[in-house]
């Protein structure tokens, strides 16, 4: 079978668990840490985008909209990852919840959360079945 290919709009610290988070061969991600080197790979064919809230200093809006509005990769699940701070204000995630479904992000992860709850494993666990479900494989 295929890998799952996944471009993933990242955070340097982020880095060094994207291996555990896709782990070959069922998965191959590349991961950009710029707004220009990801709007570069949307002519891909990647079976999900996955986006940090924190990408790029803030601009996941930005990408969010650009990869919607491209002829290859607006049918591309786009998942959005909450990493971290914004967890610290409900209504911070609540808006970033609406406004990134709104601009049309599949679903939104707390992968901040299940990774203190649940461990890097179960947590990464937890989200590939997420992946399953949007790429439907």
């Amino acid at each position: 079978m295929k890998p799952i290919r996944i471009l993933t709009a990242s955070i340097p610290e982020a880095l060094s668990v994207l291996g555990e988070a896709y782990p070959a061969p069922d998965f191959e991600y590349t991961a950009v840490l710029t707004l220009a080197e990801a709007t570069s790979q949307l002519d891909q064919p990647y079976d999900l985008i996955a986006c940090s809230v924190h990408f790029n200093d803030g601009q996941f809006y930005d990408f969010l909209r650009i990869a919607k509005a491209h002829p290859i990769a607006r049918d591309v699940p786009f998942l959005v990852h909450f990493t971290g701070m914004e967890n610290k204000r409900h209504y911070v995630s609540q808006s970033v919840e609406i406004a990134s479904k709104a601009l049309g992000a599949a679903e939104i992860i707390p992968i901040y959360q299940w990774r203190n709850e649940l461990g890097n494993e179960e947590a990464f666990r937890k989200y590939r079945e997420v992946i399953h479900k949007w790429v439907g494989r």
